[in-house]
């Protein structure tokens, strides 16, 4: 287990990085819910885009693995979208 988290420990370091950027850029917007909107669908975006990229490289990459990301990214658009829409004042 560790020996395959050190392999892809560059790839999930840079994983959090552009989520994080994605998530800090939001909460900076914030009186823009455009902008914010914009800026969640170009993270989530690159987070598909990333993962996709990180199985193909691997020779891991299978529809099933495709799905996953994208499902699990429209999850959390459609829970950021929430927030950002005025859910839970």
């Amino acid at each position: 287990m560790y020996k395959k988290f050190k392999k892809h420990l560059t790839y999930y370091l840079s994983l959090i990085l552009v989520l994080s950027l994605g998530f800090i850029l939001i909460f900076i917007s914030s009186p823009n819910i455009i902008m914010q909107s914009a800026i969640l669908l170009l993270t989530v975006f690159f987070y598909v885009l990333w993962g996709t990229l990180h199985h193909h490289l691997n020779h891991e990459l299978t529809a099933k693995i495709m799905i996953e990301y994208v499902l699990i990214g429209l999850l959390g658009t459609s829970i950021i979208f929430f927030f950002i829409m005025g859910g839970l004042i």
